[in-house]
């Protein structure tokens, strides 16, 4: 008879390979983790394997272990992966035996490979950390030092290749914001700016344009990441909608660079308004607030801006002047559809992103270099792209592609 507990367990397996199931879109998910993660989860396999026999062989190429044993190249094993087989290298001795037990693990776990590695991978992203601490968890046997570096060296051309592949067509609004990552260096540690730039195309699909890293945030390192993203294909003229905080630097590359609309966040705003006011009377000024920037329309927005003048300018002239301040360019987002004023108002969307990256940070700590804050990004964006797919703005509720002029304002 099951224990409770053993029960619950296969109920959850089974919630986890729904949802992961569930989430699979023919031609997007087989090709994204049976390309990129099966080449991850084979490389990390087989620098394991390697390492095992160089521990049990000697690390000299020709030399002979204590059984008089030697290195007899590989032989290809297969073992179910991801969708399909994967074709291990195992490597083969002339006399004496060889065991090697991570694939003696692997062995052992037969066809429920296939779903553990699925469902592990799927929820962790592929970091090279990750890896080894989920082999860990599937078969009992992590990775070595050794290997854990031979694979980190294998991912440095797919985060190349997908920094550098062309941006998806059809980009209408453009999300950019940046954060600071500690960065170690010799004898101390130090921060540098990460820039990062997403998107959402007609069809409701957000993505992640690309990412940046320099030692701030300014004009120039935004013009740079702008730039890039305009070489690989984004076209400045088909944005509708350019939202961001209000950094002098954003706010002067998006001008010179994309000459889009440029929504600035509301939140932000809200921010700074909260400190220049007695607790009090906070709980009030916040629903006047409101009224301006959560109005159904610009006409009801400009009425309520003058009763907040009206009721608080004299007791807090401070506040009022800063929540007034850029008024129009924190209104853009009304000339879109409704449904989407609240994904539009703030940079809320990028700021969960940027979270998602500085609780990563929190386990893993200090970026040794700026390549492994490239292969964080690149982790960090497999995982919540995957997440994005699953929840496309493409529902009637939802649709992006309305024609603008339904909703411009007078």
């Amino acid at each position: 008879m099951q224990s409770v507990s053993q029960i619950v367990e296969k109920i959850v397996h089974r919630q986890v390979r729904q949802r992961v199931q569930s989430a699979v879109q023919p031609g997007v998910l087989q090709n994204i983790i049976a390309q990129e993660m099966n080449a991850v989860i084979l490389n990390a396999f087989n620098a394991q394997l390697v390492d095992e026999r160089d521990k049990a062989l000697g690390r000299d190429p020709y030399e002979r272990g204590h059984q008089g044993a030697s290195r007899n190249g590989f032989k290809d094993v297969r073992l179910p992966g991801l969708w399909g087989n994967l074709t291990l290298k195992r490597p083969v001795v002339r006399k004496g035996t060889l065991k090697l037990p991570m694939l003696d693990a692997l062995k052992n776990l037969g066809t429920g490979l296939r779903d553990a590695i699925a469902v592990r991978f799927w929820l962790r992203g592929a970091s090279t950390r990750a890896v080894g601490e989920e082999l860990k968890a599937i078969t009992g046997r992590g990775l070595s030092a050794a290997a854990v570096s031979l694979l980190s060296n294998t991912l440095e051309p797919v985060v190349r290749d997908w920094e550098t592949r062309p941006i998806p067509p059809g980009i209408i609004y453009l999300f950019l914001d940046a954060l600071y990552l500690p960065v170690r260096r010799p004898g101390f540690t130090t921060e540098q700016a990460l820039l990062v730039a997403l998107g959402i195309d007609e069809d409701g699909r957000t993505h992640v344009l690309g990412f940046s890293v320099g030692d701030r945030e300014s004009k120039d390192s935004w013009e740079g990441l702008l730039k890039d993203l305009i070489a690989r294909g984004l076209a400045p003229k088909a944005l509708r909608l350019v939202i961001s905080d209000e950094h002098k630097g954003i706010i002067a590359a998006v001008a010179d660079r994309l000459g889009a609309p440029h929504q600035l966040c509301v939140v932000h705003k809200l921010r700074n308004v909260k400190y220049r006011v007695a607790r009090p009377d906070w709980k009030e000024f916040l629903v006047d607030f409101r009224k301006v920037f959560w109005a159904d329309n610009r006409d009801h927005a400009f009425e309520a801006a003058g009763a907040l003048r009206a009721r608080w300018g004299v007791a807090y002239p401070k506040a009022v002047e800063i929540a007034l301040a850029s008024f129009d360019d924190h209104l853009r987002f009304m000339a879109e559809p409704p449904h989407l004023w609240t994904l539009l108002r703030t940079s809320n969307l990028i700021e969960r992103f940027n979270r998602e990256l500085r609780r990563r940070l929190r386990s893993a700590g200090a970026m040794q270099s700026e390549l492994e804050i490239r292969k964080l990004v690149w982790s960090v964006s497999q995982a919540q792209e995957s997440r994005w797919r699953r929840r496309p703005l493409k529902s009637k509720k939802d649709r992006v592609q309305v024609k603008v002029q339904e909703f411009a304002v007078a």
